[in-house]
């Protein structure tokens, strides 16, 4: 028996999902690889839902980036 997945969002690539994001896409998959932006990894290939990284995206617009001293 196979099922309809209705609500099924497509996983984007890490190329697909840099280029959303206006990064490089070494630079994505090393901050997905610290956990830093939502991602998975699927076999060898990482994975991106495009709602999680605007959800993502809006989570930095909003918190206050953390203060650096001068050195």
């Amino acid at each position: 028996m196979v099922s309809t997945l209705t609500n099924f969002e497509p996983l984007v690539n890490l190329r697909q999902a840099a280029e959303a994001l206006g990064i490089h896409p070494d630079t994505l998959k090393k901050k997905a690889q610290r956990g830093e932006i939502p991602g998975m990894k699927l076999g060898k290939y990482w994975r991106f839902r495009l709602s999680a990284l605007d959800s993502w995206l809006q989570t930095q617009l909003i918190s206050p980036r953390p203060q650096t001293t001068p050195r």
